[in-house]
């Protein structure tokens, strides 16, 4: 009689912190890039809900059991989180990329620029001499220029 009551109490217990283990989770990045996370949204900052599963039952017969589904669960979002975290990398790493072609480009077209607006441009040679760029060579180098910004830029 004691071992029934013991089970029956168990398992109330377990269906009543099923239900109320389960809460939100706000994650948000404030000012100075730290990372923070709450049960309550911030008034400051934007944040990112992430929704949190309940835990799984557990078994008064086997605890072990329950715990095996716990750290699978955690697990699996420590996996999701690893892969979001990947994608945010690449996708920066995208970014960093597009914004040095684009600088690329637009020193490609100031050069164009002065190459075209400048016909007599001087340059320093190897031993430090002021130069003056000769015609054939400007030309050459306007269509050099000309040709990579085609090529390259949008």
């Amino acid at each position: 009689m004691l071992r029934d009551n013991l089970k029956f109490s168990l398992i109330i217990l377990s269906v009543t912190f099923t239900g109320t283990a389960s809460a939100d989770i706000y994650k948000w990045v404030d000012d100075q890039g730290q990372v923070h996370y709450s049960q309550q949204a911030p008034e400051s900052a934007p944040a990112e809900l992430i929704k949190t599963p309940p835990p799984p039952p557990v078994d008064p017969v086997d605890p072990a059991k329950a715990q095996r589904e716990i750290d699978a669960l955690i697990a699996q979002q420590q996996a999701a989180e690893q892969e979001r975290q990947q994608a945010q990398q690449q996708a920066e790493q995208q970014a960093a990329q597009e914004a040095k072609l684009e600088k690329q480009c637009q020193d490609a077209k100031d050069a164009l620029t002065a190459y075209q607006n400048h016909p007599g441009g001087r340059f320093y040679d190897e031993n430090g001499n002021l130069q003056r760029i000769k015609e054939e060579e400007r030309q050459q180098k306007i269509q050099e220029l000309s040709n990579n910004i085609k090529q390259h830029c949008q």
